[in-house]
């Protein structure tokens, strides 16, 4: 049974690779905030226990098994923020620590229990998705809010998840998932752009557009 430290690892791991990297010691230690030979231990223990290939000098990789337990964790995650947000009313910028806390505290069943009550929600409150039962992670595809022609309209699908001061903005732009824009006018040298969301206009910063992500 993995730790709940072993499990902060995998999570590490998956989040790197989900950028198309092979994360070495230095990326992973920076993701969770720890040394670098604390880093090095854990991949080690983490191999002995099949749930990672590593090789010194030449980075990590989550095995079948490892990926496995990274997806259950984000499934239980995801499904937890769902509960907080729609049963239980909290504010979309908190419940992503708090979700951090129940994915290694409550028992699969009671995740589960969550995902009946909820109606088998496909994502969570930020718009990502949440894994299957049977650990598949469903492909959304999207592309940035940035990319999007001035005059072009499309459909907020997801956002960056773990700044809770960025979400709170996000809010109260009115830039949640589900929402509709249309781009009014785009700064080419900041990445700034004005908007029209949901029928009022906004102005964005490069950041702030840059943690959007629209349906392609």
């Amino acid at each position: 049974m993995a730790s709940q430290a072993m499990e902060d690892y995998l999570l590490a791991i998956y989040r790197l690779e989900d950028l198309g990297r092979r994360p070495g010691t230095g990326e992973v230690a920076q993701e969770l905030g720890v040394s670098a030979a604390s880093t090095t231990a854990m991949f080690k223990r983490l191999a002995q226990e099949g749930l990672v290939s590593y090789r010194e000098y030449g980075g990590v990789s989550l095995s079948e098994r490892g990926r496995a337990l990274a997806l259950g964790l984000i499934r239980r995650h995801r499904l937890a923020e769902r509960f907080l947000t729609d049963l239980l009313d909290l504010p979309w910028e908190g419940v992503h620590e708090i979700a951090d806390r129940l994915e290694h505290a409550l028992p699969p069943e009671v995740i589960e229990r969550f995902a009946g009550l909820l109606g088998e929600p496909r994502t969570c409150p930020h718009g990502h998705p949440i894994p299957t039962r049977d650990g598949r992670l469903p492909y959304i595809e999207v592309r940035p809010l940035g990319s999007v022609e001035v005059g072009e309209t499309a459909v907020v699908a997801l956002v960056e998840e773990r700044d809770a001061a960025l979400l709170r903005h996000l809010g109260e732009l009115g830039l949640k998932p589900g929402a509709r824009v249309r781009v009014v006018e785009r700064e080419p040298f900041d990445g700034s752009m004005r908007l029209e969301c949901d029928g009022r206009e906004i102005l964005v910063s490069g950041r702030v557009a840059g943690a959007v992500a629209v349906h392609a």
